[in-house]
């Protein structure tokens, strides 16, 4: 009896399987066999025989030939192997003529690891992620650092942190001391929620290169993104990061945030003012510093920098917020309605600038503009609610019915 096949539906196979058993089934090509010419008959011409006239002989010497060492004939150098050709990248190449380039390359040179990498980074750059890990684990075991590299990458692309740990324990394996697969390594476990080891592989790759941006960023996305954000340790982070990467615009600015949040005003009026310095161009310093000057108690100094910071950046919603929340602590009501406006304009999603011209206008009884800007201010952040309801009772108290019927069905519309 013939076996039963197995009724289990074999698995798919993808392009670059079906690429490799083109390769390893294509029969060597088969030589052709040699043509031979015919010849043309050979007419033989009768030999005439010439007299021979003997020449006087000469005085006897030793014969040249006698005294010389017989030449020998030098081999034949052996033959040179004719390297494959390679195909050269034409100008103007396109990315799917590269890829296309690359196969044909592959073909010729099936066990060259290099072009397969090639390949694999062609199609990642294609964002081609499924393609790439299919290539790349089909020759794990002929893969460089790099190749390694992008399969982890391509794992993280396509969410899957138990294999980019796979791909990164083979090049960990190979190299202790690679801090880019230590780094990746820590996103991998913050994409499977593991915290304390997503902390550790970041804090291993910065030991291993203290310069490593990328494990810096990991670290401090771990500490900003808690429920209550970990100032003192994002503190001691970009202090590092400024003595080992050196003071970058960007880590000044965050030191001037961190400092003023945390209530380190002092600190944080020489970092902002650093931040400045570096980058005179970028609004959030401006804004730290000035919120600094004023719970140092320098109010005339918070004022010119605030007003300074709204005024030379009026895209910044961040410089319009705080500069009409100082002038709304004074009552300065009609300014700091203007000022809030400006910020919903700089960015209309801001619930805060919103919340902040729905007050100020209602204290200056404009209650249309103060309606709508509750109405957004609730849209774009639920926990406003309070304040909006808080409003309607205002006006209920004051027997406003024109607008307490109005703000009422707004308000009970806004819920968390």
């Amino acid at each position: 009896m013939t076996p039963q096949r197995s009724q289990a539906a074999e698995p798919t196979k993808d392009e670059f399987s079906l690429f490799e058993e083109d390769l390893n089934d294509k029969p060597a090509p088969t030589p052709a066999p040699a043509v031979t010419k015919p010849t043309a008959p050979t007419v033989t011409s009768p030999k005439v025989e010439k007299p021979h006239v003997m020449a006087p002989a000469a005085p006897a010497t030793p014969a040249k030939s006698a005294l010389e060492t017989p030449k020998v004939a030098a081999p034949a150098p052996p033959a040179t192997p004719t390297a494959p050709a390679v195909i050269t990248a034409p100008a103007g190449e396109t990315a799917e003529q590269k890829i296309e380039r690359l196969k044909a390359e592959i073909r010729k040179s099936p066990k060259n690891a290099g072009l397969i990498v090639d390949l694999a980074d062609e199609l990642y750059k294609k964002e081609e992620y499924e393609k790439v890990t299919l290539l790349l684990w089909k020759h794990i075991d002929k893969l460089d650092r790099r190749g390694l590299l992008i399969l982890a990458k391509a794992h993280e692309k396509r969410k899957e942190p138990g294999e980019m740990i796979r791909a990164l324990n083979v090049a960990i394996g190979k190299d202790e001391k690679d801090y880019e697969a230590h780094s990746l390594m820590g996103n991998a476990f913050v994409l499977q929620k593991k915290t304390r080891d997503a902390m550790e592989s970041y804090k291993r790759a910065i030991e291993l290169n203290a310069k490593y941006e990328p494990a810096y960023d990991g670290l401090v996305g771990l500490y900003e993104n808690r429920d209550v954000p970990n100032l003192y340790e994002l503190r001691i982070l970009f202090q590092d990061m400024v003595q080992s990467i050196g003071p970058r615009p960007q880590y000044l600015r965050k030191l001037c945030e961190i400092n003023t949040m945390d209530g380190t005003y002092e600190p944080a009026v020489q970092s902002c003012k650093e931040a400045i310095q570096k980058d005179p161009k970028t609004a959030d310093a401006y804004v730290y510093l000035g919120i600094a000057y004023k719970e140092l108690g320098q109010d005339a100094t918070a004022i010119k920098t605030l007003k300074k910071a709204a005024s030379n950046f009026p895209a910044s919603e961040l410089a319009q917020f705080n500069y009409g929340r100082l002038l709304e602590d004074q009552k300065n009501y009609v300014e700091a309605m203007k000022v809030y406006k400006a910020g919903t304009e700089a960015n209309a999603k801001a619930g805060r600038s919103w919340l902040g011209l729905a007050t100020t206008s209602f204290e200056l009884r404009k209650y249309d503009i103060s309606l709508l800007a509750y109405k957004n201010a609730c849209k774009y952040d639920k926990k406003n609610a309070v304040a909006f309801r808080r409003a309607t009772t205002v006006l209920r108290n004051a027997k406003n019915s024109k607008w307490t019927d109005q703000f009422e069905v707004a308000s009970d519309n806004c819920t968390f």
